[in-house]
C-alpha cells in the first residue's frame, strides 16, 4: 500500500484562479511520475486553498517529485500565486502507510 501525502496551497488575494489554472497545467505531470499512484484535488474558494491529496508509492518518490519540481521552476512560477511564495504558501502533512484495518 502507498504513503499518503496531503498538501495545501494557500493562494494570494485574487489568485485563486491563476492557482486553479496552473493545477490543471500540471497536474498530468505529477500523476505521471515515477512512483504517483493518483492525485486528487479539493477546492475550497471560501479560504482560496487548493488540497491534493497525493498517493505514493514510496515518501522517497515523493520527495524525488518534489526535488524536480523545485529544479524546474516551481517556487519562480508560484510565488505571485501563493500567499507568501512557495515557503510560505504550502503546508504539507505526510500521513504515512495506508492500512488495510
Amino acid at each position: 500500500m502507498g504513503e499518503l501525502v496531503v498538501l495545501n496551497f494557500k493562494a494570494a488575494e485574487g489568485k485563486f484562479g491563476a492557482l486553479a489554472d496552473m493545477f490543471r497545467a500540471v497536474l498530468g505531470d505529477t500523476r505521471a511520475y515515477d512512483g504517483c499512484i493518483k492525485v486528487d484535488v479539493y477546492e475550497d474558494e471560501d479560504s482560496a486553498t487548493i488540497t491534493l491529496v497525493e498517493e505514493w508509492e514510496t515518501l522517497a518518490h515523493q520527495e524525488r517529485y518534489l526535488g524536480w519540481r523545485i529544479e524546474t521552476g516551481i517556487q519562480e512560477a508560484t510565488k505571485d500565486i501563493l500567499e507568501g511564495g512557495f515557503d510560505n504558501g504550502v503546508t504539507v502533512h505526510t500521513l504515512g502507510k495506508k492500512v488495510g484495518y
